[in-house]
C-alpha cells in the first residue's frame, strides 16, 4: 500500500470515529446508523435507492435494504442483514463495514463497486452468508476473512480479485459453500482446505490457480459440487478424491490435469457429472466408472486417454449424454453402451476404434446424437439405424466403412445432420433422407455412390450443405435446387453430372460455396450466376464449358476463390475481375482466352494463387502483377503467347514459392534481388531459351 493510500485509508477511519464521537453525544440516530451513513457517502447510488437513509431517523432499521434483530448481548435492535443487491450502486466499500458487528448477512452482488474488499470485514464475526459477487472488486482476497468462523457461504464470484486463495480459509470452519469464479485468482488450492469438514460447493473456474490438487481434498468429506474448470491446475487427479462419496458433480475441465484416472473415482457412486475434457489425461479408463450407476454426463473428450472402452461402461444405466472423443481408444465399440437406455448423446468421434459398429446401438429409443467418425471402422452401417424415431445427428464419416446406405433412412426420424463421407458406401443415395424435412447437413463426400440425387433432397427445403463430391453420380443439375433459399453450399465435383447449369441457379440467393468441378457439364456459364451476391467459392473447373466468360459473375464481390480452369471459355478477360477485390485464388488456366492481360490484375490484392497458364494470351505481361504482395503459392503464366520483357517489378513479390513464364515469346529475364530468388521453390523460364542479364539473372529449371 502507498502512503497516499494508506493516508486515505486512515482519513476515512478517522472520519468514522469522529461519527461514533458525534453519535455519542446526542439522543439521535444510533452508532450503526451512523456506520451505514459513512458507508453510503462512499457509494454512488445513481438510482436513488438508499434516499430514505435519514441521518434524522432513530433506527436504521426501516431503511432500504436494512433489516434488524435483537441482539444477543441486550434488547436494543441491532442491524443483522443489510442487501443492497442489485441496486446499480458504484464506489468503495469503507472500513467502516466492521463495526457492523452483529451482522449474520451481508449482500452486495450484482453492483459495480469497486476497490479492494476491507479487511474489517473480518470483525463481522457472526456473519453467516456473505455475498460480494458481480462487482469489480479488485486486490486479493483479505486473510482476515478467515477469522469468520461462523460463515457458511461465500461468493466472490465475477470480480478482478487476484493472488492466491489465503490459507487462512481453512480456519473458516463453518464454511460450506465457497464461490469464487470468473476472476484472476492464482496460486495454488490450499492444503488448508481440507479443514473445511462441513463444505459442500467449490466453484472456483475460470481464475489463474496453479499447481496441483492437494490429497487434502478427500477430508472435505460432505463435498457435492468440486469445479475448479478453466484453470492452470496440474498433475494428476489424487486418489483420494474417491473418498469424496456424496460428490454429484466433478467439473476440472479445461486444466492440465495429468496421469491417469484413478480407479477410485469408482466409489463416488453419487457422482451425476463427470467433466474432465480439455486435459492431459492419459491411460485407460477405469472398469470401476461403472460403479458410478447414477451418472448421467460423462465427458473425458480431449485429452490422451487410451486403451479399450471398458464393457463396464453399459451399467450407467442412467447415463443421457457421454463423449470420449478426441482421445487414442483402441479396440471395439463394446456391445454393453446398447444397456443404457436413457443415452441421448455419444460421442466417440477421433479415436482408434476399430470393428463393427454393434447392431445394440439400434436399441438406444432415446439416442439423438451419435458420431463415430473419424476412426477405423469397418462393415456396414447397422440397418436398425433408419428405426431411430429420435435421431437428429448421424455423423460416421472418416471411416473404412462399406455396403449400402439403410433405404428407409429418413423415414422414420427427423434428421437434422447426416455425414457418412470419406468411406467406402456404395448404392444408391436413400430417396427419403429428407422425408421429414428438417435435414441441415447432407455429406456423402467421398464414397462410391451412384445414381441420381434423389428427388426430395433436391427439394428439401431444410438443407442448408449438400456435399456429394467424390462419388460417381449421374444425372443433371436439378432446377428444384435453385428453389432451396436456405441452401449455402454446394459440392457436386468429382461425379458424372452433365447437362447446362441452369439460370435458376441465381435464385439460390444464400449460396456462398459451388463446387462443381470435374464433371460433364456443358453449354455456356449462365450471366444469373451473377445474383450470387454471397457466393465465396465458385469452381467449375475441369467440365466442358464453353463461350465467353459472363460479365455478371464479377459482380459476385465476396469471391474469395474463383476457378474456371481446364474449360473452353473464349474471349478476352475483362477488366471487370477488378472487381473482386477480396479474391484468395483465381484461376483461368488452360482455356482458349486470348487478348492482352488486364493491368487490373494488380489490384487484387489479397491474391495467394494466379493461374493463368494454358491460354493464348498476347502482349506484355504487366508490370502491375508485381504490386501483388500477397502472391506466395504460385504465379503461372505459361504456355500464352505473351512477349517482351519480363517486368522487373516481379522481383518485389518477396512472399511467392513458384513462378512460371515457360513457354512464352519472352525476350529478356527477371532482373531481381537474390532474396526474392532464395524464396522461389519452383520456376521455370524456359522455352525459348532467354539470354543472360548482364549482371543478375535467374536461370532456374523447375526445381523444388
Amino acid at each position: 500500500m502507498g502512503p497516499g493510500t494508506a493516508s486515505a485509508s486512515w482519513g476515512l477511519q478517522l472520519g468514522v470515529a469522529l461519527v461514533f464521537l458525534l453519535a455519542s453525544g446526542c439522543q439521535g440516530l444510533s452508532h450503526e446508523g451512523w456506520l451505514l451513513l459513512a458507508l453510503k457517502s462512499q457509494m454512488i447510488d445513481s438510482y436513488h435507492h438508499l434516499d430514505n437513509w435519514n441521518p434524522k431517523d432513530p433506527s436504521p432499521c426501516a431503511w432500504s435494504g436494512v433489516n434488524c434483530s435483537s441482539s444477543s448481548s441486550s434488547s436494543r435492535l441491532a442491524v443483522v442483514s443489510l442487501n443492497v443487491s442489485n441496486m446499480n450502486l458504484s464506489g468503495t466499500v469503507g472500513p467502516g463495514i466492521g463495526g457492523l458487528t452483529e451482522l449474520t448477512s451481508l449482500d452486495l452482488s450484482f453492483n459495480e463497486f469497486s476497490g479492494a474488499i476491507p479487511p474489517d470485514i473480518g470483525n463481522c464475526s457472526k456473519l453467516v452468508l456473505l455475498n460480494l459477487n458481480n462487482n469489480n472488486f479488485d486486490g486479493t482476497i483479505p486473510p482476515e476473512l478467515g477469522k469468520l468462523a461462523m460463515l457458511t457461504g461465500c461468493n466472490l464470484c465475477n470480480n478482478r480479485l487476484h493472488g492466491p486463495i489465503p490459507d487462512e480459509i481453512g480456519n473458516m470452519s463453518s464454511l460450506q459453500d465457497l464461490v469464487g469464479y470468473s476472476n484472476n485468482l492464482s496460486g495454488s488450492i490450499p492444503h488448508s482446505v481440507g479443514k473445511l469438514k462441513h463444505l459442500k460447493t467449490i466453484r472456483l473456474g475460470q481464475n489463474l490457480i496453479s499447481g496441483s490438487i492437494p490429497a487434502e481434498i478427500g477430508e472435505c468429506r460432505n463435498l457435492t459440487v468440486f469445479g475448479l474448470a478453466q484453470n492452470k491446475l496440474e498433475g494428476p487427479l489424487p486418489k483420494e478424491i474417491g473418498r469424496l462419496g456424496l460428490m454429484t458433480d466433478l467439473i476440472l475441465w479445461g486444466n492440465q490435469l495429468s496421469g491417469p484416472l484413478p480407479p477410485e473415482i469408482g466409489n463416488c457412486t453419487n457422482l451425476r457429472t463427470i467433466a474432465l475434457y480439455d486435459n492431459d489425461l492419459v491411460g485407460p479408463i477405469p472398469a470401476t466408472i461403472g460403479n458410478i450407476t447414477y451418472l448421467e454426463k460423462l465427458y473425458l473428450y480431449r485429452n490422451s486417454i487410451n486403451g479399450t472402452i471398458p464393457s463396464e461402461i453399459g451399467k450407467l444405466s442412467f447415463a443421457e449424454e457421454v463423449d470420449f472423443s478426441e482421445n487414442f481408444l483402441t479396440g471395439g465399440i463394446p456391445k454393453e453402451l446398447g444397456n443404457i437406455p436413457g443415452l441421448y448423446l455419444l460421442y466417440l468421434f477421433q479415436n482408434q476404434l476399430t470393428g463393427f459398429i454393434p447392431s445394440e446401438l439400434c436399441g438406444l429409443r432415446n439416442l439423438s446424437k451419435l458420431d463415430l467418425s473419424i476412426n477405423s471402422l469397418t462393415g456396414p452401417i447397422p440397418a436398425g439405424f433408419q428405426y431411430m424415431t429420435k435421431l437428429i445427428q448421424l455423423q460416421l464419416f472418416n471411416n473404412m466403412l462399406s455396403g449400402d446406405i439403410p433405404p428407409r433412412f429418413g423415414i422414420y426420424s427427423r434428421l437434422w445432420v447426416v455425414d457418412f463421407s470419406n468411406n467406402n458406401i456404395t448404392g444408391q443415395i436413400p430417396r427419403d433422407l429428407c422425408r421429414q424435412s428438417n435435414l441441415i447437413l447432407l455429406n456423402l463426400g467421398s464414397n462410391k455412390l451412384t445414381g441420381n440425387i434423389p428427388h426430395r433432397i433436391t427439394s428439401c427445403k431444410s438443407l442448408v450443405q449438400l456435399r456429394l463430391s467424390d462419388n460417381s453420380l449421374t444425372g443433371s443439375f436439378s432446377t428444384d435446387l435453385c428453389n432451396l433459399v436456405n441452401l449455402t453450399t454446394i459440392e457436386l465435383a468429382r461425379n458424372k453430372f452433365n447437362g447446362p447449369i441452369p439460370p435458376q441457379i441465381g435464385n439460390c440467393n444464400a449460396l456462398q460455396r459451388l463446387n462443381l468441378a470435374n464433371n460433364y457439364f456443358t453449354s455456356e456459364l449462365p450471366r444469373e450466376i451473377g445474383k450470387l451476391s454471397k457466393l465465396v467459392v465458385f469452381n467449375i473447373s475441369s467440365n466442358r464449358l464453353g463461350g465467353s466468360i459472363p460479365l455478371e459473375i464479377f459482380n459476385c464481390t465476396t469471391l474469395q476463390r474463383l476457378d474456371l480452369s481446364q474449360n473452353s471459355f473464349e474471349g478476352s478477360l475483362p477488366n471487370e475481375v477488378g472487381r473482386l477485390p477480396q479474391l484468395e485464388l483465381l484461376s483461368f488456366a488452360d482455356n482458349r482466352l486470348s487478348g492482352q492481360m488486364p493491368p487490373i490484375l494488380g489490384k487484387l490484392s489479397h491474391l495467394t494463387a494466379l493461374q493463368i497458364g494454358g491460354n493464348q494470351f498476347s502482349g506484355g505481361i504487366p508490370k502491375e502483377l508485381g504490386l501483388l504482395s500477397s502472391l506466395q503459392i504460385a504465379m503461372n503464366l505459361s504456355y500464352n503467347n505473351l512477349s517482351g520483357n519480363i517486368p522487373s517489378e516481379l522481383g518485389s513479390l518477396a512472399l511467392l514459392e513458384s513462378l512460371f513464364l515457360n513457354n512464352n515469346n519472352l525476350t529478356a529475364l527477371l532482373e531481381t534481388e537474390d532474396s526474392v530468388v532464395d524464396n522461389l521453390a519452383s520456376v521455370d523460364l524456359s522455352h525459348p531459351p532467354l539470354p543472360r542479364h548482364p549482371t543478375r539473372s535467374v536461370v532456374l529449371w523447375a526445381r523444388s
